[in-house]
């Protein structure tokens, strides 16, 4: 039975993506959607876990335990599409073979979308003493220390002690960074209400290496969050690297030693090696060489997306941040571009949209703005940025559903 399910597979021409992040849910949905009335073709899905995690959301399932899962089975349900659970440890791109352990699978098309790691840097320490804030399994840890690190300060009658114990340091102002501080100042007021810990006592630091805060984003923009995080009681120190870490201490390059025993790391992030390993090119930060249609470069059957990608931006030359929205974007096209080399169409070219950017600076704060006709744009601070932030993600769940043809609540 196995041996003719198996040849039956082989049978078909393979459609194969690699990770069920944003990029790679969307690009597989699309695939089954455009091929749902080409039987000879299939559509393979591969993944470490069995669900997708709400990405954008990962600081506050690290400090309220927000459920940002949603299981595969669930979106993929009555689609042309075989999950396959488990992680790829080698692609074969000439051979056209995508290895998992002592599995292998062929493929017709190949898309990329493994997403990334936390980066550290090789800093002394950092990477055994720190929370990366990369994946689901970070958020229920750092979560999870917090949750202990309160109860503990309640008891503990060393005021020294207690400061070092409720000492938060944030290695890296970026989104992720600032976005973890706010929903953090948000927890441990509560926390100190809860077990009756001096607020006061309570130190929530960033760390960036660079000039400001959010440094990607419009320096007014910036300064705007920066201000914010201030009236929040968050301490912020620019212009500083991280050194090195003990399991209580953190050394700067200012010479200055914090001690803590929590450091979240949000300081930068890396590619997969298995794309290293796997012979094609690869430019900053280990992102895969592709060209205008996102297809890699020398490679006419396999794609990359979202993180994996080092797509430039037409207009400015420069690449492509690693963000949810452009995944989405990227995942859309590919499955098109597919399709339209398969099928004889016209393939599209990649170009970026700026939708928009949404801070979330705590439960009920945010600051962010739209895109508008005419380049122009509107901004929304306060409790209506947290209303927007609130529609984009609950704009990718309705996209999952009309990918999906899946109109109940997942």
């Amino acid at each position: 039975m196995e041996d003719s399910k198996a040849s039956v597979m082989e049978a078909k021409k393979n459609i194969v993506v690699m990770g069920a992040g944003y990029g790679g849910i969307t690009a597989a949905l699309r695939l089954a959607r455009l091929f749902r009335l080409h039987p000879e073709y299939q559509i393979h899905l591969i993944d470490r876990n069995p669900y997708h995690t709400l990405k954008t959301q990962l600081h506050e399932a690290a400090v309220r335990k927000t459920e940002i899962s949603i299981p595969i089975d669930r979106i993929i349900q009555r689609q042309n599409i075989i999950f396959h659970l488990g992680e790829a440890t080698r692609i074969d791109s000439i051979g056209h073979i995508v290895r998992m352990g002592d599995r292998s699978l062929s493929f017709n098309y190949l898309v990329i979308a493994l997403g990334s790691q936390a980066n550290f840097y090789n800093i002394p320490g950092l990477q055994e003493s720190s929370f990366p804030l990369q994946t689901l399994r970070d958020a229920q840890q750092i979560y999870d220390s917090i949750s202990q690190l309160c109860a503990y300060a309640a008891t503990e009658p060393n005021e020294e002690r207690r400061r070092d114990t409720l000492r938060f340091v944030i290695g890296g102002g970026g989104l992720s960074g600032v976005e973890f501080a706010a929903e953090l100042a948000d927890h441990v007021a509560q926390c100190t209400r809860n077990y009756q810990v001096n607020p006061h006592e309570v130190e929530i630091i960033i760390i960036e290496s660079g000039s400001r805060v959010v440094p990607k984003m419009d320096e007014s923009f910036a300064m705007r969050i920066h201000k914010k995080l201030l009236e929040r009681g968050i301490k912020i120190i620019t212009g500083t690297k991280i050194d090195s870490r003990t399991p209580d201490t953190v050394v700067l390059s200012s010479g200055e030693v914090l001690r803590t025993r929590t450091v979240i790391w949000t300081g930068g992030i890396r590619i997969q090696e298995l794309v290293k390993e796997s012979g094609m090119k690869t430019g900053q930060l280990g992102r895969i060489i592709v060209d205008e249609f996102l297809q890699v470069e020398g490679n006419l059957f396999v794609y990359a997306i979202g993180d994996n990608a080092l797509a430039l931006n037409p207009y400015t030359k420069e690449p492509v941040p690693a963000a949810a929205q452009f995944a989405l974007q990227q995942g859309r096209l590919v499955a098109n571009n597919i399709y339209a080399t398969i099928f004889g169409g016209v393939r599209r070219p990649y170009r970026p949209k700026v939708l928009g950017e949404v801070v979330s600076l705590g439960r009920h704060l945010a600051i962010g703005w739209l895109a508008l006709p005419l380049s122009k744009k509107i901004t929304f601070v306060g409790f209506l940025g947290s209303l927007l932030k609130t529609a984009i993600q609950e704009r990718h769940i309705f996209l999952l559903r009309k990918e999906s043809r899946k109109w109940i609540t997942y």
